[in-house]
């Protein structure tokens, strides 16, 4: 890939630009997500995200480090169609640690430790179409109180093929159980797409909307953008 179109994506996901997004959003997420094949059965992914809102700038990042584990036969249909491993997989873990804050000079500051596990389990349906229900729980100190929580995502995505290129477009549903609340409380619900600009470029752009119970504003409307990059 030339040096001007790894500028173009890297400019595409910090410079100013996409935050006319929040001219209608309240938020933008972008994220840069990090995928090193060490087998097989497993890869590292790190990943680094932040949350910018329409006036103030940005409001807090994360950073984390994953190992991810496959388990089941290996779809090399699907492995033909996009990068990303995991998918071609009936099953995979992901073991992991992520760290968030604000920025100093914040009115709500926080500081966030998180190890997490995930079990994704996958489901190959007709026409193409995968299923994936991910179950993650976040073993969370929030300023040193330990907050659990567990995510549940419903995800369905396709995948078509364009020339040498797919593109990925899906949907999922994401609850939040909080401890704190004894109940779900946050809800997400997403629709966006991949496009692979080659094999180890993906861009992903999406839309989701959140609705949180515990939360002040109750619902958000967010436009995210995510540069994934894949070394094997």
């Amino acid at each position: 890939m030339s040096s001007r179109l790894l500028w173009s994506l890297a400019t595409t996901l910090m410079l100013p630009a996409p935050c006319r997004a929040l001219d209608v959003f309240d938020q933008l997420w972008p994220e840069l997500d990090i995928f090193v094949n060490t087998s097989q059965h497993s890869r590292l992914f790190f990943l680094g995200a932040g949350t910018r809102v329409r006036q103030g700038g940005y409001t807090d990042g994360q950073l984390g480090a994953h190992l991810d584990l496959y388990f089941g036969p290996v779809f090399k249909h699907r492995a033909e169609k996009q990068p990303d491993e995991a998918r071609t997989r009936l099953l995979s873990v992901r073991l992991g640690y992520l760290f968030g804050k604000t920025p100093s000079d914040s009115a709500d500051p926080f500081v966030e430790h998180t190890p997490t596990i995930e079990v994704s389990p996958r489901y190959y349906l007709a026409k193409g179409l995968l299923l994936t229900d991910r179950n993650r729980y976040d073993f969370r100190f929030l300023d040193g109180v330990y907050t659990p929580r567990y995510r549940n995502r419903l995800k369905l995505e396709r995948t078509f093929q364009t020339g040498k290129r797919s593109l990925t477009p899906y949907a999922h549903v994401e609850g939040f159980y909080d401890r704190r609340f004894d109940g779900f409380h946050r809800f997400r619900y997403t629709a966006g797409a991949e496009f692979q600009i080659n094999k180890r470029f993906v861009l992903e752009g999406y839309y989701l909307r959140q609705q949180d119970s515990q939360a002040e504003p109750r619902g958000l409307n967010v436009a995210g953008i995510v540069l994934q990059i894949y070394f094997n």
